[in-house]
């Protein structure tokens, strides 16, 4: 990408609203005039910490840390380089940057700009599901037309969707992107295209074509159904893995349920792409189902960043239970609300919502069960002395997951209830399976170190599952979720915070607050009195930045300065009181007045020092000279705090 100037991309952030933006990813909710807060994107919380500025354009976390402007969030959110989202941004905003070369051969000038491989592999998808929606009105596309028709989605579902048709023949596809002068290699490595000792192939074939999006509605891949049932192959196929589409890392459907499960704090997950179709078009749009396999670590992660509470569906048989046995533990280590909703044996949800309606699947979700609620029930259905100890064992493993204490002595209780156990027996198993927890993890560690100090892993493991198992000290202030008190990281040594005086803060935050006052003389006259290093630096870099450019970028700004004062001033930049003046001039005036103050009464007490220790020496000139210098310091001291008293 040619290299852009710093003026069109503060043009594109200036005409991007970032709460918008974040909106579609996080439900936010107003904390203060121009502030936003909701659960942090970008780490597992129950108690919002993510706050966003509306009126500088900046978000921060105060849990985990994360912070910047919208370019920042895009980046990290969805994985792209800053190119890519600035790119995105700017044609949303209608703000032209630096062209690049052509694509391929006669492309069209205006659809000249900047490109990465990622865009260009983005396009090749984009150009593919356009062929097969083309295939579907086609001639060749009866039978998949007959198909959907019975599957009962409807033309407005289809087209949410971009369903489309893989057309019978080994070389369609191939040979109409041929024409739009796409490269093989491009194909070959999005798995539109196969290679074999005969030569290549179209990968997909006479199928009903099922786009997979990410959440900013760009095709990365497919799903598919064969439509001939007596063909030798696969009825469903997945697009293998490639630079755009990683399977277990998507969910299907989740471009067009975005804004429901926002909207709604609930993810409905179910086992198939038609059941999503078919729910969508329902009314049910909170549905999105995993690619053909058992959910992930990956997906369930990407679940919790979006929802409150995900609701599995799965099917009232034994394939339905052991399906909800294995989601279980991902739920327990993501720290998600996950549910569990069970059909009647022999329907999955297309047959349900069909045969039932919609209001009675929305009564079925809303009646789902906490997933080791579900795992403790479905334990005790073991009668034999042998299954009982099983599912003990069982049940006790997963209890063990379970990060907060008190719910875990609460399902150890009902543990005991449900299945007939004396509280002896239920302790006794979850002592084993600690330590059966913590072995298993010193053999992961020493295996990722390579055989290196393995015992002496192995053995901090048995010694220390006891201290590990017990609830951590609760967080103090300042310290974020999920990190104890006093307890450094391994990985990363924790830098020491502290705040800054208040007056010395609430300078700081006045200047990024209101830019204007940065060239005056009463905010030069106020930074010359700053005491802390850390507040002058940060001063000196706001204000040759507001100087120069007439803005300032404020993460940027943060990034740069100490960073043990980095929470307190975002702090005190998202605290309205803080930050927000009715007159900011004023304001300013009042700010300089008492950090004069501070220093005449530091003056003051060193002045009284250095009296004390002339008239123990006995030196009577520099007494009087103390004297006269501390009547001078209490006069001005008194004007000052009358001044600060005045309207």
């Amino acid at each position: 990408m040619p290299l852009v100037p710093r003026e069109k991309i503060d043009d594109v952030r200036d005409r991007t609203n970032i709460v918008d933006v974040i909106k579609r990813y996080v439900e936010l909710k107003r904390a203060g005039t121009g502030s936003w807060k909701g659960l942090c994107p970008f780490h597992t919380e129950k108690t919002p910490s993510f706050h966003v500025h509306e009126a500088r354009q900046f978000f921060h976390c105060f849990g985990c840390g994360e912070k910047g402007d919208v370019f920042a969030f895009l980046g990290k959110v969805e994985q792209r380089t800053f190119s890519e989202v600035l790119r995105d941004l700017a044609e949303q905003a209608a703000v032209e940057l630096p062209e690049r070369a052509p694509l391929f051969a006669g492309e069209p000038p205006p659809r000249v700009d900047a490109e990465s491989e990622r865009d260009r592999l983005l396009r090749v998808s984009d150009l593919a599901a356009t062929f097969f929606e083309q295939a579907l009105t086609s001639p060749a596309g009866e039978a998949a037309r007959a198909y959907l028709a019975k599957r009962q989605i409807g033309p407005e579902t289809q087209r949410r969707f971009r369903v489309g048709y893989a057309p019978a023949g080994w070389k369609a596809l191939q040979e109409a992107l041929a024409r739009k002068g796409i490269g093989e290699l491009d194909t070959e490595r999005l798995g539109l295209v196969g290679v074999n000792e005969r030569g290549r192939y179209d990968f997909f074939r006479d199928r009903v074509m099922l786009p997979v999006f990410d959440r900013q509605k760009r095709v990365i891949g497919f799903g598919s159904r064969l439509l001939d049932p007596d063909a030798k192959d696969r009825k469903y196929v997945n697009s293998p893995d490639s630079p755009l589409f990683h399977k277990k890392e998507c969910l299907y459907g989740l471009h067009a349920a975005l804004e429901a499960i926002r909207k709604s704090g609930t993810a409905i997950v179910v086992e198939g792409n038609f059941d999503v179709m078919a729910l969508h078009e329902a009314g049910i749009q909170e549905a999105v189902a995993p690619m053909g396999t058992a959910l992930t670590t990956e997906q369930v992660g990407l679940l919790g960043k979006l929802a409150r509470r995900v609701v599995v569906v799965f099917d009232g048989d034994v394939a339905g239970k052991r399906a909800a046995e294995k989601a279980v533990p991902l739920f327990v280590d993501a720290d998600l609300d996950g549910r569990v909703a069970r059909l009647p044996t022999g329907q999955d949800p297309d047959d349900f919502v069909r045969e039932h309606g919609a209001p009675a699947f929305r009564k079925l979700i809303e009646a789902g069960r906490p997933m080791i609620d579900q795992f403790i029930q479905d334990a005790a259905q073991e009668t034999s002395v042998p299954g009982r100890i099983a599912a003990l064992e069982a049940v006790a493993a997963m209890l063990v997951r379970v990060k907060d204490p008190t719910t875990q002595e609460l399902y150890a209780k009902q543990t005991e209830v449900v299945l007939g156990l004396s509280r002896a027996q239920v302790s006794r198993a979850l002592r084993d399976a600690r330590e059966q927890a913590a072995a298993a993890r010193a053999r992961s560690q020493a295996a990722r170190a390579g055989g290196t100090g393995a015992h002496d892993a192995a053995s901090d493991g048995l010694h220390g599952a006891e201290a590990r198992s017990r609830p951590t000290p609760a967080a103090g202030p300042g310290i974020p979720e999920g990190r104890s008190a006093g307890v450094a990281s391994r990985d990363q040594p924790l830098t020491p915070e502290r705040s800054l005086p208040r007056d010395e803060l609430e300078l700081l935050a006045l200047l990024a607050t209101y830019p204007d006052l940065a060239t005056g003389g009463d905010a030069t006259r106020a930074g010359d009195l700053l005491v802390d290093p850390a507040a002058r630096s940060l001063f000196r870099t706001a204000r040759a930045e507001l100087v120069e450019r007439g803005r300032l970028d404020v993460p940027a700004w943060l990034e740069g300065g100490p960073p043990d004062v980095r929470r307190s001033v975002m702090a005190a930049l998202m605290d309205e009181g803080v930050s927000r003046a009715e007159n900011p001039s004023t304001k300013l005036r009042a700010l300089g007045a008492r950090l004069e103050l501070q220093r005449v009464e530091a003056e003051i007490s060193m002045t009284l020092r250095m009296l004390g220790e002339a008239r123990s020496r006995g030196d009577a000139s520099a007494t009087q000279a103390m004297i006269v210098r501390g009547i001078e310091l209490d006069k001005t001291k008194q004007g000052l705090k009358a001044a600060l008293q005045r309207p």
